[in-house]
């Protein structure tokens, strides 16, 4: 079975509103191109190391979207919002997607050893 991770690649498309409206923030849906390479990956470990790199993932965005909303409010920096925001999302999918090719790439050396 092939994965279904990689529909979320399509929300790419999103970052051509930048060429229409000129705002930077939809940059960040830049990130998601990354979940095309996600579809390669058929093996029964899959949903665990989904569940593994979702929880690294849940632990970036909570430690940084507490330390860069507690910056923006000392600030008072609003301006500085839209570029936290895609620093966030895009940390978010990074670490999602770089502990996900880590853990198959720690299993597939587990399973050669066995």
């Amino acid at each position: 079975m092939k994965s279904a991770f990689w529909y979320l690649g399509f929300l790419s498309v999103l970052s051509l509103l930048f060429f229409v409206e000129g705002k930077a923030g939809f940059l960040g849906f830049l990130g998601f191109i990354s979940f095309f390479s996600v579809y390669r990956i058929s093996d029964e470990m899959l949903e665990v190391n989904i569940g593994k790199a979702s929880r690294n993932a849940f632990l970036f965005a909570m430690f940084f979207g507490s330390v860069s909303l507690a910056y923006l409010y000392l600030t008072n920096g609003l301006e500085l919002f839209q570029i936290g925001f895609v620093l966030l999302l895009g940390g978010t999918l990074l670490a999602c997607l770089l502990s996900l090719f880590y853990y198959h790439k720690v299993g597939k050396k587990h399973e050669e050893q066995n």
